[in-house]
């Protein structure tokens, strides 16, 4: 059998090792795609990046001989790995194939020689998948290719460099392709091919419709469709929200439940905020589905326990006639401790059932999460009441009033109770890990946020530039938080006056970060 394209001479076995590689934006080709005779690209499609390597070793197939360096593309980027080198992938500038998407490590991972002939390792926080499965080490006896970040995340492509293929280390780099998509010169082409393609007249000329190509250029729909940047959740998360006002406007438009544009707005915030305390606290552990079951648990315990227990507490306290300090004392350790309380239970749970301490990093983000959702239940009690004051306002300056304060209640709120909430995570966290001290981290854990938020309750009405200061205080000893967590537990962990002399310790394991 004659492949089109074939040098006589090429075996149908020698054409099978090879696989065409589109430029980024082209479509993917049906498997064991051979371009025929006068082929042209179509000219929607982005032009192919200088150097662009467009034949690689066929997926499973062996070294092809001489084949002694190992070629990585990625998004248009080609580097070539010599022996006795190295070549590092990550987000950093300094690497050989630097990847923007946020989701994959600065240094993320490294192809190297080892023992057994080239490999791939991960060498950083975030994972790398090969074939669906994580994976942290693979030999590069064949070509494959690995998504860096997540599942969805940008493709590697791996493989043993052909024979006699110029190295771009050493070579310049081809001309563009000419308008009209003439034929290009590819790097690495098989064994018995052609330079490149047949030359031929552009589709263009042929059609003579200077516009429609034009157009297809300028818009390449196809290529936008068959784009894997559509499957990164920043772009859905950019669409979603970009959507959501829109929608929320014609859906609520018609409702008579006040607390309803409360609701929606304070839930769509809420995940921006859980994102932010994400990445101030940076938890050394990835978010698996452990973590996720436990977060789920934090928010449907906060919900149950305010409505049966918060406010009940509350509604009993004399506040008609405002909030005195007693009350706010009352008000702040109650309410701290509802989002206290199912961290510290899914903790002792964890500990008891799985002997698994989880970083104190963790338990302070799930903590944060227990407070962004005790602010977003909060708000529904207070955001009626400010659409009213709105509607009945007489003036102005008191329209504005209840405008700005739906909208602290909106947006505010949930990071208010997040960042106490936070604070306390951190001390429960050190008490679930650390149990010689493990009573008087929880009061304090509980008391220190309960304090600050006891000052804020009370002072609200009175002083409001006093409560500034109370929240920037807030404010300041949760972030300090946020960049010494580690550091203080790593000391804890070596001084006796918390953890004791105890060999009991050294029994309880401790997720291990992965390395970076």
């Amino acid at each position: 059998m004659v492949f089109p394209g074939a040098a006589p001479g090429v075996s149908a076995a020698d054409v099978a090792s090879w696989t065409f590689n589109p430029p980024p934006g082209w479509p993917v080709p049906p498997a064991g795609w051979q371009p025929p005779p006068g082929w042209q690209p179509d000219p929607g499609w982005p032009a192919a990046p200088a150097g662009w390597t467009f034949w690689v070793p066929a997926q499973g197939a062996g070294t092809p001989a001489g084949g002694t360096e190992v070629v990585l593309s990625l998004a248009g980027q080609s580097f070539t790995v010599r022996p006795g080198h190295e070549a590092r992938i990550g987000r950093a500038p300094e690497n050989d194939i630097v990847v923007s998407d946020p989701t994959v490590s600065r240094q993320h991972a490294v192809v190297r020689a080892g023992p057994d002939g080239w490999e791939l390792a991960n060498v950083g926080s975030a994972p790398t998948f090969l074939d669906g499965q994580q994976v942290t080490r693979v030999p590069l006896d064949k070509a494959l290719s690995v998504t860096l970040g997540s599942a969805d995340g940008p493709v590697l492509r791996l493989g043993p460099a052909p024979a006699g293929a110029p190295q771009p280390a050493s070579a310049p780099a081809p001309a563009p392709a000419p308008p009209g998509w003439g034929a290009p010169v590819g790097q690495g082409i098989p064994p018995g091919y052609a330079p490149g393609w047949p030359a031929g007249p552009p589709a263009a000329q042929q059609g003579g419709d200077e516009l429609t190509t034009a157009l297809r250029i300028l818009f390449p729909v196809q290529s936008w469709l068959h784009n894997s940047g559509w499957r990164q959740g920043l772009r859905l998360a950019v669409i979603a929200y970009a959507l959501l006002p829109l929608i929320f406007l014609l859906v609520l438009s018609s409702s008579s439940d006040l607390s309803a544009p409360g609701w929606a707005y304070s839930l769509y915030v809420a995940p921006l905020w859980a994102a932010g305390f994400w990445m101030l606290i940076r938890p050394p552990e990835h978010l698996k589905k452990r973590e996720v079951l436990i977060g789920i648990g934090i928010i449907i315990w906060t919900l149950i326990w305010i409505n049966v227990v918060t406010i009940t507490i509350n509604d009993a306290l004399p506040t008609k006639n405002g909030i005195g300090i007693g009350s706010a004392i009352v008000i702040g350790i109650n309410e701290e401790t509802t989002k206290a309380l199912p961290v510290l239970l899914a903790g002792l749970i964890l500990l008891k059932t799985r002997n698994v301490k989880l970083d104190v990093r963790m338990w302070m983000f799930l903590g944060t999460i227990a407070g962004l959702t005790f602010g977003v239940a909060e708000q529904a009690f207070y955001t009626s009441n400010d659409i009213i004051l709105i509607n009945i306002a007489k003036s102005p300056s008191e329209a504005v009033t209840a405008i700005l304060a739906f909208a602290e209640r909106v947006f505010i709120d949930g990071f208010q109770h997040a960042v106490w909430a936070g604070i306390s995570g951190f001390f429960i966290g050190m008490a679930i890990n650390y149990r010689r001290r493990r009573v008087q981290l929880i009061l304090l854990g509980i008391g220190t946020p309960a304090l600050l938020h006891a000052l804020n309750d009370w002072l609200a009405g009175t002083s409001p530039w006093l409560v500034v200061l109370i929240q920037a205080a807030s404010l300041l000893l949760f972030l300090s938080y946020t960049m010494s967590a580690g550091a203080i537990e790593q000391k804890v962990r070596e001084t006796p006056v918390f953890r004791g002399q105890s060999m009991i310790m050294e029994a309880i394991k401790f997720d291990q970060p992965p390395p970076r």
